[in-house]
C-alpha cells in the first residue's frame, strides 16, 4: 500500500470514527477529518496535501458533490474515494461526473462500509508511477519541437501489448517522448498540440515512424517480426500524400505496413468528413491496421464503426480501471467486447492494474492488453531487455 495520509470528509461522527480505524488498518500512516466539504477545502487551502481523499455525499453543508467540484477546480492531485448511503445509480452518477471534472476516483461503495470494500479500493487504486509530474506540464518550447523533428530528439518507448489467451508479449503501443536532457524528457502533450498549430504535425508522426520502425526492425516476438502501434492526429488524416509518405518511411526500414496499426483517438473522428474516410481507406490497402483508441470516450460510437475501416478496438483505460466499482464502466467494457467480437475486430484493454482486472477481461475474451501490471512504457533498450527476458508475472496469471 503506498498511501501516505487521508482525509476523511463525513458528517456522521461514529461513522468517522468506525472508518478511520479501517483506514489506519489498511496501512495507511496517518488520517485527518472534516465535517463537511467547507471544512475539508479549508484543511486544503491550509496546506493539508492528502493523497487520499474519502468523502461522503449527503452533507448538510457543502454536500458531496458541490466539494467533488470544488476539488476539481483546485485540481486536487490525490485519489478520491467516495462512500456513500445514496442509492448506487446516484453514487455511480456521481461517480462519473468526478472523472469528467478530471479526478481520480478509485472508488464508489454504497455504506455501510466495510474493511474488504475498503481493502479492495484502495488495492486497485494504489499510487503508480506515471509519465509527468501532475500539474506540473510546461508550455511547448519551439526550439525543443526542432530539436524533436529534426535533431534526432524524439524518442520512442514502447509498452508491451500482451496476448490474453497465451500471456506472451504480442506487441506493443510506441509513445512519443522529447529529449530535454540524456535522463529528462518532456511532456509531449503541449508539443504534439504546438505541431498541430504550427502546421508541423505530420512532420512530427514521421520523424516518430522513422525512429519506431528503426528500432522495431531489432524487435521480434514468438520468432516473428513484431507488431507495433503508432498513434496520430486526425489532422494527418485529412492529407493525401500522408499514406504515401508514412508507408515510404516504414518500408525503407525493411518493415512491412502490416507490422503497423495506426491509433485515431475515436472522440477526434466525430466531424470527419470525405478526406478523413479516403485517407484511411488508402492506409488498409497499403496494409496499415486501424484502431479506433479510447472507445467509449466520444459520441456515436456504433456510427463510427460502421463508417470507417478499423480492425481494432481499443477499451479506454477509463472504463477498464473501473469495471469493480463502477457498474456503467462494467456495462461499457461487456458491450464494447460483444460489438467488436460482431465486427470481427482485435480487441485490446488499456489500463489494467491488477490480476483480478486481467482475468476478468481474460474471460470476457478480450485479445491483448495494456498496463502497468504488465509492463509500463519503457525506453528502447530496457524494451528489447524485457523482450529477451520475458515478464515474469505473466505465467503467474496464465497458471491463476
Amino acid at each position: 500500500m503506498s498511501y501516505r495520509h487521508a482525509l476523511l470528509v463525513d458528517d456522521d461522527p461514529v461513522f468517522r470514527a468506525l472508518t478511520e480505524d479501517m483506514i489506519l488498518d489498511a496501512g495507511l500512516g496517518s488520517v485527518d477529518m472534516a465535517e463537511d466539504g467547507f471544512d475539508a477545502l479549508a484543511k486544503l487551502d491550509a496546506g493539508m496535501q492528502p493523497d487520499l481523499l474519502v468523502c461522503d455525499l449527503n452533507m448538510p453543508a457543502h454536500d458531496g458533490v458541490s466539494l467533488i467540484r470544488s476539488l476539481s477546480d483546485r485540481k486536487f492531485p490525490g485519489k478520491v474515494l467516495i462512500v456513500s448511503g445514496e442509492a448506487a445509480a446516484v453514487i455511480d452518477t456521481v461517480a462519473r461526473l468526478a472523472r469528467m471534472q478530471g479526478l481520480n476516483i478509485i472508488g464508489s461503495i454504497r455504506k455501510p462500509l466495510t474493511t474488504e470494500a475498503l481493502n479492495d479500493a484502495l488495492k486497485r487504486g494504489a499510487p503508480a508511477r506515471r509519465f509527468g509530474a501532475p500539474g506540473s506540464v510546461a508550455p511547448a518550447d519551439p526550439a525543443v519541437l526542432d530539436a524533436a523533428i529534426d535533431r534526432g530528439a524524439l524518442i520512442p518507448f514502447f509498452q508491451a501489448k500482451v496476448c490474453m489467451r497465451t500471456c506472451q508479449v504480442s506487441g506493443a503501443e510506441a509513445l512519443a517522448r522529447i529529449a530535454i536532457t540524456h535522463d529528462e524528457y518532456a511532456n509531449p502533450v503541449p508539443y504534439i498540440q504546438l505541431a498541430e498549430q504550427t502546421d508541423r504535425i505530420d512532420d512530427l508522426t514521421l520523424a516518430l515512424a522513422r525512429t519506431v520502425a528503426h528500432h522495431v526492425r531489432d524487435y521480434g516476438v514468438n520468432g516473428e517480426p513484431m507488431p507495433v502501434s503508432i498513434n496520430i492526429s486526425p489532422l494527418s488524416l485529412t492529407r493525401r500524400d500522408f499514406p504515401d509518405q508514412l508507408a515510404q518511411i516504414i518500408e525503407a526500414a525493411g518493415l512491412s505496413c502490416t507490422q503497423v496499426t495506426l491509433e485515431v483517438t475515436e472522440g477526434h473522428l466525430m466531424n470527419s468528413g470525405p478526406d478523413v474516410l479516403e485517407t484511411m481507406a488508402r492506409m488498409r490497402i497499403k496494409g496499415f491496421g486501424l484502431s479506433v483508441d479510447d472507445f467509449g470516450t466520444g459520441a456515436s460510437n456504433i456510427d463510427r464503426l460502421q463508417r470507417f475501416p478499423f480492425t481494432e478496438l481499443k477499451i479506454d483505460q477509463t472504463f477498464t480501471r473501473n469495471v469493480f466499482t463502477d457498474s456503467f464502466a462494467r456495462t461499457a467494457v461487456e458491450t464494447s467486447v460483444r460489438l467488436a467480437r460482431e465486427l470481427q475486430l482485435n480487441i485490446v484493454a488499456e489500463g489494467i492494474e491488477t490480476p483480478e482486472m486481467w482475468r476478468y477481461l481474460a474471460d470476457l475474451g478480450v485479445d491483448e492488453g495494456q498496463g502497468y501490471l504488465m509492463a509500463y512504457p519503457l525506453a528502447p533498450t530496457d524494451f528489447a531487455d524485457l523482450l529477451w527476458r520475458g515478464i515474469p508475472l505473466l505465467g503467474a496469471l496464465m497458471r491463476a
